[in-house]
């Protein structure tokens, strides 16, 4: 009797322990399907917004080669290379340096400006606290919140406008982002749109699915801007992103 009950809950130990092995190992592996999801689904989204992106860049040499502006196209060409290729790079990656987000949104801006002759300027400021080289970013991920402010802010403007970039830390060291134009503001963006089906940004839903399922904490706020006259000045995009 004695061996049977020592025998019994050896045989109870060891099928526990494997029962145990067993649900542990499932749930490595749902742990390992879920992360590769959640990285198809990035990568879904960033080959949703890539060519979308180039397609935009793309319209945007177009008024050159058909004007034959061989001076013009050329720089504009060489410009567009090198957005091309920084695309190419960075989305191969989940995260790219801050400073390489940089210079790629710079020359997305550089053609743009071009394209709409000048129709805005811009300024890219970056706090000195943030070491650009090491902070680390989604590839593309402010560039459609300055795609939406030049086609449905400034385009619209019947004067010249400006787009400004601050990129700040908080106290959590998570990114601050601030997209801020001088443009016609949402409400008329919205009249014109009924009227309007040229341009429709894509880039933005995409976006904000991307920074959600990287982090629930990231956040976007959108913020409309008045003077004192209560007329609309423009629109401010916020993001915070988690590092």
């Amino acid at each position: 009797t004695f061996w049977f009950i020592g025998l019994v809950v050896v045989l109870l130990l060891i099928t526990t322990y494997f029962i145990s092995r067993y649900f542990i190992n499932q749930e490595k592996i749902k742990g390992i399907l879920k992360s590769d999801i959640k990285e198809a689904e990035m990568q879904t989204l960033r080959s949703q917004m890539n060519p979308h992106f180039m397609f935009n860049s793309l319209n945007s040499i177009n008024s050159y080669i058909i004007q034959s502006k061989s001076n013009e196209a050329s720089k504009y060409l060489t410009t567009f290379s090198k957005l091309m290729r920084s695309i190419l790079d960075n989305s191969k990656h989940r995260t790219i340096p801050l400073d390489k987000e940089i210079k790629t949104l710079d020359w997305y801006l550089q053609l743009e400006a071009v394209r709409l002759e000048h129709k805005f300027t811009y300024t890219i400021h970056c706090s000195d606290e943030i070491d650009r080289e090491t902070t680390q970013i989604p590839p593309l991920i402010i560039q459609p919140f300055v795609e939406n402010a030049i086609w449905h802010g400034i385009q619209n403007k019947s004067s010249k406008g400006h787009i400004t970039i601050q990129i700040d830390s908080d106290e959590n060291e998570n990114l601050k982002i601030s997209v801020t134009d001088d443009g016609i503001g949402r409400t008329a963006s919205a009249l014109l749109k009924k009227n309007q089906t040229t341009h429709k940004s894509y880039g933005i839903d995409i976006t904000i699915n991307r920074l959600q399922m990287l982090d629930p904490t990231n956040s976007i706020n959108i913020i409309d801007l008045y003077d004192d006259t209560n007329q609309s000045k423009g629109t401010q995009v916020l993001l915070t992103i988690s590092c």
